[in-house]
């Protein structure tokens, strides 16, 4: 339970909340107990014939009687003894001693336990019966009432109770959310891409759920039931202390077969979250691709694909049931067996009027059938809890098993540093290196996805970054903004390493534009400005104005007030492109880079965003990836050619016509495919 009780410290920050909601449980407990209690007058107003008044002035009077007997008994027996030590010589001396010292142990007892019981009774006499009505009906009405009146006010506390426990169990989940997020947040790219978003959406939403139910069962039902139980357990042992031992001896026998079901039930419980993990992928690949799903006419490998994954899920939370319906049965079956036992001793010492069982003595004075009937509701009353508890065990262990998940990917340090005391960066002044540059994506692969690369690009220079699919191109500038450090060779700024520079500083140089526009549903105003911290809506106009989206934006019904929908879906590839480069142009960066900014846009739309791109790369380091050549030379000083990972050539548009066969015909193939 190491991981479950990392979640538990969470609640640390609620602690006095928690302190009010156990003091709310031990209200609950005692007025359970004391309801409860109620059976025993009702009992003997029923059983006697008598009110509550004459009953306890007969018991008074009864246990007096027997404190005088057994104090008489108890002089005897001293002068007995004392007669005895006067004569040390007299045959069977030490036998008649310890005869009459056992006698005077028991005497002493049953005159103590009787004066106790007087006592007891003269209080309750005092304080309690002698306000009650003497006609029995109205006595009976006055006990109903105050049970009613119990019960009513142990209502209000349970909801305390419960308010407070919901209180506590929400505002953990959402700092251990938010700090979840935070850290998960921090991870590099290539740690997120490993997770998955489905798998870590899984365990933001379902695993932090069962974290939730552990914790809400953690502090409601385990602290309110085992209350209830020693509430239950203290009455019992008031009636015969003897007999609720007995009872208890259940206790570690059901602690063992909950022992043996937890580790059963923690296995059952990572696998059926870790089916539910894949069914959210499936979810996601399915709905996500829904175009291509329908286009290909895969609606049935899809449905066979989900089916799969959710009879899997099925088996593992079968499995889950079981262990769990398993539980409750068999501490139920211990229980009941307690239970039998301890009522089949009572009843024998009611039925015999004994205090004793063989050896054992089991109570100060015979039972009455009234006395072992509450005895037999109270023990009942401690069973309940037990019983209730056997199934909090399992979600404990769910709980566990979800708070593993969960801490796997919280405990996970990024391998990209922030580097807070690194020198901080504000400009690409003289040059960008990269000097021999090697990278794997899978470190077990016999060809590195770049291999050796060096390039140079000067302050202010636009560099095309052109290849075959898989060359590398996009790898080689994610060095850039640190996604991902080389695995040898470094990246340079101005004779910065980068893996020494401020993060943060590093990455305000940058101003990224891909392909997949990456935008968020919220409003076209908040998706400009989500390129500068703080920009006023002037600015986010301006920038809208010089990536040539202005007029469309204002055109539209809400203008910069209208919401995109889900990654931009209110709008067409080449609006959404616009809006994705008008946050980059409002990010004013001194690095551009530009992914196939312009690989899925109409012609139109393609015209406008290199005018704007013409005019916005004065002045900036630009990055130009692409597979359209035609636009090369408007744009780029120099070219760069890539294929498997390595530098083919460098130069500028024409010298790689004039010397670079490759680059001439992917610069073909690109005009081919224009005419077409």
């Amino acid at each position: 339970m190491r991981n479950f009780r990392r979640s538990v410290w969470f609640s640390w920050a609620y602690r006095r909340r928690l302190v009010a909601s156990i003091l709310c449980a031990m209200v609950v407990a005692v007025l359970w107990s004391v309801n409860l209690g109620a059976i025993y007058p009702v009992l003997k107003l029923l059983s006697t014939k008598k009110n509550l008044h004459q009953w306890v002035d007969e018991e008074i009077a009864e246990h007096q009687k027997q404190n005088a007997i057994h104090a008489k008994e108890v002089e005897r027996l001293n002068r007995a003894l004392a007669d005895l030590e006067t004569k040390p010589d007299a045959p069977q001396h030490e036998k008649q001693t310890r005869q009459n010292s056992s006698a005077l142990a028991r005497a002493t007892d049953a005159q103590e336990d009787h004066a106790a019981s007087a006592y007891r009774y003269q209080w309750l006499r005092v304080r309690v019966i002698r306000h009650l009505p003497t006609d029995m009906f109205e006595t009976f009405l006055w006990i109903i009432g105050a049970v009613l009146a119990c019960v009513a006010l142990k209502g209000a506390f349970e909801f305390l109770h419960e308010s407070l426990v919901g209180r506590v169990t929400h505002r953990t989940l959402f700092d251990l959310r938010n700090a979840f997020f935070r850290r998960v947040v921090r991870q590099d790219v290539r740690q997120l891409q490993a997770a998955g978003t489905t798998d870590l959406m899984a365990r933001f939403t379902n695993d932090t759920e069962q974290v939730g139910a552990g914790l809400k069962v953690l502090y409601g039902r385990v602290i309110a039931e085992p209350l209830k139980a020693v509430a239950c357990f203290v009455a019992a042992c008031i009636i015969c202390w003897q007999l609720t031992l007995a009872f208890v001896v259940v206790v570690p026998l059901a602690l063992y077969v909950l022992l043996k079901v937890s580790k059963a039930m923690r296995k059952a419980s990572k696998k059926a979250l870790q089916r539910m993990s894949a069914m959210y992928k499936i979810l996601s690949e399915t709905f996500g691709g829904i175009r291509a799903v329908k286009g290909f006419t895969r609606e049935a490998h899809e449905r066979r694909r989900f089916r799969a994954a959710n009879h899997e899920f099925y088996r593992k939370a079968l499995r889950l049931v079981n262990i769990d319906a398993f539980t409750n049965p068999a501490v139920e079956l211990l229980v009941v067996l307690a239970v039998g036992f301890v009522l089949s001793a009572g009843v024998y010492l009611v039925v015999t009027g004994n205090t004793h069982i063989g050896i054992f003595r089991m109570c100060a004075q015979p039972l009455s059938f009234e006395t072992l009937l509450q005895f037999y509701v109270f023990t009942v009353a401690i069973a309940d809890p037990v019983r209730k508890l056997s199934s909090v065990y399992t979600k404990l262990q769910g709980a566990e098993a979800a708070s593993a998940r969960i801490f796997e990917m919280y405990d996970r340090e990024p391998t990209i540093r922030g580097n807070a005391d690194g020198p901080r960066l504000t400009a690409v002044a003289k040059k960008i290196e990269f000097r021999h540059v090697c990278f794997a994506y899978d470190p077990t692969a016999e060809q590195p996805t770049l291999d050796n690369v060096t390039l140079t690009v000067k302050a202010g220079e636009t560099v095309a970054v052109v290849g075959g699919n898989g060359c590398g191109k996009t790898t080689l500038l994610a060095l850039l903004p640190r996604f991902f450090d080389p695995d040898s060779g470094a990246v340079l700024i101005d004779g910065v390493n980068l893996r020494t520079a401020h993060l943060r500083s590093l990455r305000k140089l940058i101003g990224v534009v891909t392909q997949d526009t990456q935008l968020f549903d919220d409003t076209v105003l908040a998706n400009i400005a989500y390129g500068k911290r703080r920009a006023t809506r002037e600015e986010v106009i301006e920038a809208a104005t010089k990536a040539r989206a202005h007029e469309f934006i204002e055109r539209k019904p809400g203008g910069y007030d209208a919401l995109m929908g889900v990654a931009g879906a209110n709008y067409s590839g080449g609006e959404r492109q616009k809006i994705a480069l008008a946050r980059a142009i409002l990010r004013n960066p001194s690095i551009l880079i530009l992914d196939e900014a312009t690989s899925a846009v109409d012609q139109q739309s393609e015209a406008d965003i290199h005018a704007a791109i013409k005019e916005f790369v004065k002045g900036r380091t630009t990055f130009l990836i692409t597979h359209k050549l035609h636009t090369v030379p408007e744009i780029a000083d120099r070219v760069v050619m890539m294929e498997a990972g390595r530098v083919l050539d460098i130069g500028t548009h024409a010298e790689l016509l004039a010397r670079c066969e490759p680059y001439r015909r992917l610069f073909e193939s690109g005009h081919l495919w224009k005419a077409a």
